[in-house]
């Protein structure tokens, strides 16, 4: 699978499109009953809370935190009516026993033509590109979609049908690859002595929505626009979904922080840092110089605080934001004229660069 850093999957979206749904609703781009679906979807699907903080981790550490939350592929076992079980070699992942499950149930004439196909969409005023990394392409055009879950929950996917989440993801897979027919093929598992056995499993059919498309777009024109206003990044504790509070618990361990003062050429030490950072092979060796110098300069000052995984720099007397080197340097003169006594602990600065 190609790169995913710095980019939006289709598989994430669904989170942004539920917590954008009463504008859309508004705006109708989507129905009362749509609206509905979106409300109660789970909550542990990304938010554009914990979607944005992963844009902002460099290369290594988002390679780090995939690692962490998303794990290793283990041993799988297939099982269904019409095969004895296998057992499948490490290097192959449970999606592709569901495929051969498919094919099984399905007894379909259509043969695999392509897979792990992946195409880009830059949406106007979307700071970040659309990304669609679709299974399997079929030889009748069509897309074929494979998704398991634990067979306690398959009473859901009975009662309940496709999940709406997984509705929205082959709605923008469909939109990025120019197809018209997504077949979502979804298997029940279970789990034991860390194998896998498919024990049930469905398929159901989707078409392409135009307006569901329309509404992926707007949702993801906000959520840029959030963004580069900083404004996604507040969150009351009691409100996190479970991917909050890891993007959350990642950063809380690999967050390191440096003291600097508050003076008009701080901008210049931050776009030295971005700098840095895109440098691959020299990254940290000069970065670790870098701050060592920048530590050795600005220890006696205690204003203001720098994360240099992020870019950002907290002073505690404002709760405006700043985004660009003028903005920047405004703020930085503003803060100059305080004294000490003015910080308030209730209150803080944040500058995004």
């Amino acid at each position: 699978m190609k790169d995913r850093f710095q980019i939006i999957g289709a598989s994430e979206i669904a989170g942004i499109v539920k917590e954008y749904s009463a504008n859309l609703f508004a705006e109708n781009l989507i129905s009362e009953t749509i609206n509905q679906k979106l409300e109660v979807m789970p909550n542990y699907l990304e938010t554009r809370y914990s979607l944005g903080k992963k844009l902002m981790l460099n290369r290594e550490q988002f390679e780090k935190f995939q690692v962490n939350y998303n794990g290793e592929k283990k041993l799988i076992k297939t099982k269904d009516a019409t095969q004895t079980a296998k057992v499948l070699n490490r290097g192959k992942s449970l999606e592709e026993a569901v495929k051969d499950n498919y094919f099984n149930l399905n007894r379909s004439y259509d043969e695999i033509i392509e897979s792990q196909t992946v195409k880009d969409k830059i949406i106007k005023n979307c700071k970040f590109p659309f990304r669609a990394t679709i299974d399997y392409i079929l030889s009748n055009n069509s897309i074929l979609e494979c998704k398991t879950t634990d067979i306690s929950q398959w009473f859901k996917i009975e009662n309940d049908g496709l999940p709406f989440n997984y509705y929205i993801q082959t709605q923008a897979q469909l939109w990025l690859h120019e197809k018209e027919i997504c077949e979502v093929h979804i298997a029940g598992v279970k789990t034991i002595n860390k194998e896998h056995q498919i024990l049930d499993s469905k398929t159901f059919k989707v078409g392409l929505d135009p307006k569901m498309v329309r509404a992926l777009t707007a949702s993801l024109i906000w959520f840029s626009s959030e963004f580069e206003k900083g404004t996604l990044f507040n969150k009351d504790e009691a409100d996190k979904t479970k991917k909050d509070k890891q993007i959350d618990e990642f950063l809380a361990l690999e967050k390191g922080t440096l003291e600097l003062p508050i003076e008009s050429n701080l901008s210049v030490k931050l776009a030295r840092l971005k700098e840095l950072e895109e440098a691959k092979k020299e990254y940290e060796k000069l970065d670790k110089e870098i701050k060592e110098q920048v530590r050795q300069s600005m220890k006696d000052y205690k204003f203001a605080r720098f994360k240099s995984n992020q870019f950002e720099i907290e002073a505690k007397y404002s709760n405006e934001s700043y985004h660009d080197e003028t903005s920047i340097n405004e703020a930085i003169e503003k803060a100059k004229l305080m004294t000490v006594g003015d910080v308030k602990s209730v209150k803080k600065l944040t500058i995004k660069y």
